[in-house]
């Protein structure tokens, strides 16, 4: 399929705010859960928000938005995408790789992504079942060890969330983020704010927690808070690997992209400071380790749940919120890998669906039994989930970020209206958004 055949009228989001309500979706993640909370405590709290709110403004929001303008103006079709606007610029055909490779990087992250949104969905039955009446919910290492030593328990939730992933956007990719997300979005505002309510009553230990996060404390920021923060400005915005082109080619030409890639940008920052302040309280109130990833999410934060009142119902609107924040970020990537697939074989959206979800499914089994029955096996010393874990966020992800700026420097920017958006875009993209990208890259170079 090449770009002159994939130019028919594309469908369009019913409004500004579904897009921002999709690409939002898209964009939080279990990294706003595990990692946000744990390196703003660990790095300087409020200096550290306010070291990575200037990263955020330098850094991530630039590239989202030339990401976006960049789907607007070629259309939802990855490597097209590219092709088409480099084509408009007399640029060289090499572009379209870009595409390529950030569909590539969507779909080395579905293997294991789709196996740590199976471990929430496990997490929120548990704690359903406790609430229902039934045993107690899993807590502690033990009983997480026991479940990544049960490949059937795992490949089950696997199973299930790829076949829902892929039913919402079997026929209708825009209709059908828009029906999800039409209930997602408030539904997942509703449990932040009730947990929100519920640990500021219970726990006693908001007020520290908030100061926690927000005292500023400027002693406490090194060269490696300054490498946290441009990390996660880059990585939360999900950008790099195509899914906010694919958004933004549903949008209308006369939508503000930088407003509405602004928007995303605190949205998605506003729930990672809720998450850490319904995360927090519960860390201090129990003495909890705080350290981040999955022993945060799936040891310490049960644990204490189950030592609060009406634990159980809380455990499983947590639970319940994070599995909503997973599985929209699961849709978002089968989406890329989708359009890519539509493109490169030349197959029915429907097929490239199929196709799409059959090889989540084979990834998530793969590295499902990596952890199990072929835990022998490694790869440079890795693990098969640790490898895709690093090979994407640490090297490819950053590398198709660093080509995004300069493409979108180069063939997007010089197109826009003379004004400080312009400006801003220009200087970020041109100068602030390269160079973090390599001090990032050669930050990872140096700890692999």
């Amino acid at each position: 399929m090449t770009a002159s055949s994939i130019a028919p009228a594309r469908p369009h989001w019913s409004s500004r705010l579904m897009f921002v309500f999709a690409a939002s979706g898209s964009a939080v993640g279990l990294g706003n859960i595990w990692k946000f909370p744990y390196i703003v405590g660990e790095n300087g709290g409020g200096a550290f928000v306010l070291l990575y709110l200037a990263c955020l403004i330098g850094l991530g929001a630039p590239l989202l938005i030339g990401e976006v303008f960049v789907g607007r103006k070629g259309g939802e079709f990855p490597a097209s995408a590219f092709l088409r606007v480099a084509k408009e610029k007399a640029m060289s055909r090499l572009w379209g790789g870009l595409g390529a490779l950030g569909a590539i990087i969507a779909v080395m992250i579905l293997a294991f992504y789709s196996v740590v949104s199976g471990w929430v969905g496990i997490y929120t039955l548990d704690f359903a079942q406790a609430v229902l009446g039934g045993d107690a919910a899993r807590t502690g290492a033990d009983a997480f060890s026991a479940m990544l030593a049960d490949p059937t328990l795992q490949l089950s939730a696997v199973t299930a969330i790829v076949i829902t992933a892929g039913l919402v956007i079997y026929y209708d990719v825009t209709g059908g983020i828009q029906s999800v997300m039409r209930y997602v979005a408030p539904l997942f505002v509703v449990l932040l704010f009730a947990m929100l309510v519920m640990v500021a009553a219970t726990t006693g230990k908001f007020a520290e927690a908030f100061t926690y996060m927000f005292q500023p404390d400027f002693s406490a920021l090194s060269v490696d808070a300054f490498g946290e923060a441009l990390g996660h400005a880059f990585f939360t915005l999900s950008v790099g690997m195509c899914g906010m082109l694919i958004y933004g080619a549903y949008l209308d030409d006369g939508a503000n992209v930088p407003r509405l890639g602004i928007a995303v940008a605190l949205l998605d920052t506003a729930i990672a400071v809720a998450a850490a302040l319904i995360i927090f309280p519960i860390v201090f109130a129990f003495n909890l380790e705080s350290n981040g990833g999955p022993g945060l999410l799936f040891i310490a934060l049960p644990q204490g749940f189950t030592l609060l009142p009406n634990g159980n119902l809380f455990g499983l609107g947590f639970f319940t919120a994070t599995l909503l924040a997973a599985f929209s970020s699961l849709i978002a990537l089968m989406i890329i890998a989708r359009h890519w697939l539509e493109e490169t074989l030349n197959v029915s959206g429907s097929s490239a669906t199929l196709i799409a979800a059959g090889a989540t499914w084979i990834g998530g089994a793969a590295v499902t039994l990596s952890m199990t029955v072929w835990d022998s096996i490694s790869i440079l010393g890795l693990s098969l989930f640790d490898f895709l874990d690093q090979a994407t966020s640490s090297w490819l992800l950053p590398i198709s970020g660093l080509g995004m700026a300069i493409f979108v420097s180069r063939a997007i920017v010089p197109d826009l209206p003379d004004g400080r958006v312009k400006q801003y875009l220009r200087f970020c993209l041109s100068y602030i958004a390269p160079l973090g990208i390599v001090v990032l890259i050669w930050s990872k170079a140096l700890g692999f």
